[in-house]
């Protein structure tokens, strides 16, 4: 065994750099922080390359005092706490006094500040540990330090960090953190010369979504309002309408303090009760103020987790106030002139259901009814989705009505009928299930199709249950169907059999999209794969991307949501083809134009989808993996009545 030594200081301060400063975004939020501890209500961040080769944080707070500028660069040297207590009551973003030296250790630093009692500023240069004497400087008030060459001395951590672009994502990331938490302070973001983000600095936490998020958020939010003398609650919360596939959408402050809390995210979560469908997180922007002698924020280096003395008590509070800030949403409505209720929609489509019944056979379209004949299913079958035409005028295209797309009806508050497209078949899989199962081929429609339990001998559609479910009598046999999950297969499997070309629609007008700095990374690391695709963007601005033309099967009204999807998928950094996601494309596109549990169907509606299936067999899940269908016997039926034992 080697002899114990003690470690010299240079590489002991490399080691202890670690804990603090990981990448890029942890030498900017050491300095933003250390800025807004200093009084500054306006700080401007500037990288270069993803902060990578150059960083530079300018704020106007107090300054650094001459006589103290060399000994902020030493370890643990701070003005934040002087006793042990201190650590009781923590007031400041900062404290322990470890981040200017341990910035300094890794990288090249030039500091410039001025206090407002002085004449003149400071001038240090730091170079991997080892400070230059001070200089007078002419500066404004403030503090200005320039980190170059990050890591240029630990070649080992700095061949770790990813391309420039994603970690300028993460820079961006934390920067639209402290722009939520500090709307009373104007922020600047500059990387690569181009200004990504500028908030007002107006003390408006809704002007600072808006900066952050863009005006497609502002009609989704609902402002949160709490307070029971132990903790106030403050900020915004959105809708299931902008819910997204993670929680990076989910910004919680502690004290002005950027913080991650599953136990919070989930209060929310619970909150929104049925709202949300399966696998959303709500977006959120919720600023808890609390004694600090109520809460321990030294947990961690990176200071991201903290405990609450009284976890449940807080948990409760953000249920509470998520509950209070949906409630309007509970709230009825009333129309405005000539705009009709979801409610009067609802009743008014059932009566046209009861109407097309009671009328008979001759109410039905020509094309429901020829879809009964074998002949013609066959040409409604050649129908492509492409070639499908929506309903307008009064007039209807010449395929059955449950084949054209639907727009999505709006649901009653509180309720959610079906859930969004399922990308759970993009998540890595075991390597047994991928020698089994392919991805190159597992979107191919199968040439041999599992034939469906009801054979060729007739059937009797004996009634609908819940406007949701058919049963069907054959023989012995009862069948219950659920009518979302058929339609939905029938349609993924024709669109499937047209193959997975990339076709595009040009949109009339383009679409301009906002995405999150860690979205926009993922988007502009994948573009080729979209374009793959049939999608046609191009950078349009800080975060903005302009879409000219998407997929056919996707079609406008879906290209957010599905991009969305998408790129949660893909920020996982999961290896995922064009074609795996084309997959999921199609699977969405079925889901939207299916009819919908709830959607009144005419008998004859049932009796043509029921023919297709005969004719043709169809697996018996729908794409998302739920049955098609559900069997009982006769017997199993009188085991229940205890007719037989």
């Amino acid at each position: 065994m080697k002899p114990i030594r003690v470690l010299s200081q240079d590489i002991a301060n490399q080691i202890a750099a670690g804990e603090v400063v990981e990448r890029p975004a942890s030498v900017v939020k050491e300095l933003v922080e250390n800025a807004l501890d200093a009084g500054a209500d306006s700080v401007a961040v500037e990288i270069l390359s993803g902060g990578i080769d150059y960083i530079r944080v300018t704020d106007n707070g107090g300054g650094i005092p001459r006589e103290d500028v060399a000994t902020a660069f030493l370890p643990h040297a701070t003005s934040k706490i002087t006793a042990s207590e201190d650590l009781d009551h923590i007031e400041t973003l900062g404290f322990r006094g470890e981040a200017l030296a341990s910035i300094a250790a890794v990288s090249k630093v030039a500091l410039k500040t001025r206090t407002a009692d002085e004449l003149s500023g400071s001038f240090l240069r730091v170079e991997g540990g080892r400070m230059e004497k001070v200089e007078d400087l002419g500066c404004p008030e403030g503090t200005t330090v320039e980190v170059s060459d990050l890591f240029f001395n630990v070649p080992a951590r700095l061949k770790f960090l990813k391309h420039a672009r994603a970690e300028a994502g993460a820079v961006s990331d934390y920067v639209s953190r402290m722009i939520l938490s500090h709307p009373g302070v104007s922020f600047h973001l500059i990387s690569n010369s181009k200004t990504v983000y500028k908030s007002a600095g107006d003390g408006s936490l809704y002007n600072a979504v808006y900066c952050v998020y863009g005006a497609d958020a502002l009609p989704h939010l609902r402002e949160v309002r709490y307070d029971d003398a132990y903790m106030k609650l403050t900020g915004y919360l959105g809708t299931e309408q902008i819910a997204r596939p993670n929680r990076n959408y989910q910004s919680f402050f502690v004290n002005g303090r950027y913080i991650r809390s599953q136990k919070l995210s989930f209060a929310v979560q619970r909150a929104f009760d049925t709202r949300l469908m399966v696998g959303k997180f709500p977006f959120l922007v919720l600023n808890l103020q609390i004694s600090s002698r109520e809460v321990d924020v030294n947990v961690h280096p990176n200071k991201l987790e903290v405990r609450f003395k009284d976890d449940d008590r807080v948990v409760r509070a953000a249920y509470t106030a998520a509950r209070m800030a949906l409630s309007e949403l509970d709230a009825p409505k009333h129309a405005s002139a000539g705009e009709e209720t979801d409610a009067a929609i609802f009743s008014r489509s059932a009566e046209n259901a009861k109407k097309a019944e009671g009328e008979g056979s001759n109410a039905v379209s020509p094309e429901i009814a020829g879809a009964i004949s074998v002949g013609s299913v066959e040409k409604t079958e050649a129908a492509s989705f492409e070639s499908a035409t929506y309903t307008y005028g009064g007039k209807t295209t010449a395929i059955p009505a449950w084949e054209l797309p639907r727009n999505i009806a709006k649901q009653p508050s509180g309720t959610v009928k079906e859930a969004q497209a399922d990308f759970s078949f993009l998540q890595p899989r075991p390597a047994s299930e991928e020698k089994t199962q392919p991805w190159d081929t597992a979107f191919t429609p199968a040439t041999q199709p599992l034939q469906l339990d009801m054979d060729a001998s007739p059937y009797k559609i004996v009634g609908v249950l819940f406007d949701s479910f058919w049963m069907v009598q054959q023989n012995e046999d009862i069948f219950f169907i659920d009518q979302h999950a058929m339609h939905e297969r029938r349609l993924y499997e024709k669109m499937t059999r047209s193959g997975l070309r990339p076709d595009s629609q040009l949109l009339l007008l383009p679409v301009v999209m906002r995405f999150t700095p860690l979205e926009y990374e993922t988007l502009l690391s994948n573009m080729e794969q979209f374009e793959a695709l049939g999608f046609e963007m191009e950078e349009f601005g800080p975060l903005t991307v302009n879409i000219r033309a998407v997929p056919h099967v996707v079609g406008q009204p879906q290209t957010g949501e599905f991009l969305h999807e998408a790129l949660a998928i893909l920020d996982k950094k999961n290896r995922v083809t064009a074609a795996e996601v084309k997959r999921a494309m199609l699977i969405q596109s079925a889901c939207k134009h299916a009819i919908k549990a709830g959607d009144p169907v005419s008998p004859s509606e049932i009796e043509a989808l029921l023919m297709a299936y005969q004719k043709e067999g169809i697996p018996m899940t729908c794409p998302h993996g739920r049955p098609v269908m559900v069997k009982m016997t006769r017997l199993e039926f009188e085991k229940l009545f205890k007719r037989v034992v």
